[in-house]
């Protein structure tokens, strides 16, 4: 069984293309401003190709992503604060910054896409406000399972269609690995956490690395890691890296201090 990393690795035209069609994650719905000031959006520069992945903002200064993300990647230029994917005439407080320091996990496993995660360093420190906030990172060791989360981004609307202009968000189930093992055998890991929704809502290309949080709280329970080969609409369940597997990793690599 084959998985493909969900983001969107294209040449820079199609980044500037506008999708046809409704304007959904799949299935999803616009975005507020200022409803998930964590999320980060980040274009990855690979020579002369691009391409668009999410991002979780931890710190003043840390951005989490998925470790496929950082691959091959030369710079990565981060913007927070955003709605729209391309910035409005009147501007919407976004702050955006060029990163080239970046850390993958040092086990990070392409062919199984186990610790599939990874930090980038922002250039200069950013000031919070109602629209650019960190996430909050997840004490313990739950399993999160039937438990409802949100998963954000501008990733595609659709199989065939283009990314979205604005932030879309959609609510899936937490399931059990087991049952996800079923269709991805061999690929899930104990780090891997997965969702499901019956009502073609998923992530998508465009989406990796993004933040998937608890519904309740918004904490960070995922970051967006791979989907089934055959498409998104297709009701399979999208995997994410684990994120109570990796706080100490986090904390480690960026020197964040446990909240008191």
């Amino acid at each position: 069984m084959h998985t493909w990393p969900v983001f969107l690795l294209a040449l820079a035209s199609i980044l500037r293309s506008v999708y046809s069609g409704s304007p959904r994650i799949i299935g999803g719905s616009d975005a507020a401003p200022g409803q998930f000031p964590y999320q980060a959006m980040l274009i990855i520069q690979m020579g002369k190709e691009r391409s668009l992945c999410g991002g979780s903002l931890l710190s003043d200064e840390w951005v989490l992503t998925a470790g496929h993300c950082v691959e091959d990647a030369q710079s990565i230029l981060v913007t927070l604060g955003a709605v729209e994917f391309r910035e409005p005439a009147d501007g919407d407080g976004r702050v955006v910054q060029n990163s080239t320091e970046f850390i993958r996990h040092e086990d990070y496993d392409p062919g199984t896409a186990s610790n599939d995660v990874a930090l980038v360093k922002l250039p200069q420190k950013v000031e919070f406000n109602d629209r650019i906030r960190p996430v909050a990172l997840p004490t313990g060791h739950d399993d999160y399972n039937r438990r409802m989360a949100i998963a954000s981004g501008w990733g595609k609307t659709k199989d065939r269609g283009g990314i979205a202009d604005r932030l879309q968000y959609v609510s899936l189930k937490v399931i059990t690995n087991n049952e996800c093992s079923l269709l991805y055998p061999g690929t899930v890991q104990p780090t891997t956490l997965c969702t499901h929704n019956e009502e073609r809502k998923s992530t998508c290309n465009g989406d990796s690395g993004g933040p998937l949080v608890l519904e309740d709280d918004h904490t960070l329970i995922g970051a967006t890691s791979f989907g089934h080969i055959i498409g998104c609409e297709k009701r399979l369940p999208v995997a994410f890296a684990r994120i109570t597997e990796y706080v100490d990793w986090i904390r480690n690599k960026t020197g964040m201090a446990e909240p008191q």
